[in-house]
């Protein structure tokens, strides 16, 4: 893993949602954060065991693995959890008041996905 290309690519997901990230960390099948901002190791272990279920559910149920999923919340929040590869996974909150869901899923995803795709490989 390429812990310096990985932040570069955290970071620039920051900048490309223009303010509106709140929080996020990379971390791994146990919950346990590589890195992020305004880290929530809470979430993280939360979002893994949520993410699991869901994985083991779609796939118990005959559909195709997810690449990620979303939570809006009641506060203008949303919630994106990505499944990095079979190791990692990309959690973070962002305020929708604060960019778009457009920006985040034409922009900022596709960049990020493939970005830390690399930096894991690496």
């Amino acid at each position: 893993m390429d812990l310096k290309k990985l932040k570069q690519v955290v970071h620039t997901f920051e900048e490309d949602l223009g303010g509106g990230l709140v929080a996020c960390d990379v971390f791994d099948r146990e919950g346990l954060s590589i890195y992020g901002i305004n880290s929530n190791p809470q979430a993280c272990a939360l979002f893994g065991r949520i993410t699991d279920m869901m994985h083991k559910s779609l796939i118990g149920s005959g559909f195709p693995d997810m690449e990620y999923y979303t939570i809006f919340t009641k506060d203008n929040k949303m919630v994106v959890v990505v499944e990095v590869d079979e190791n990692y996974r990309f959690g973070c909150l962002v305020d929708r008041e604060k960019t778009t869901p457009g920006l985040i899923f034409s922009v900022g995803l596709p960049k990020l996905i493939s970005g830390l795709r690399e930096a894991i490989s690496s």
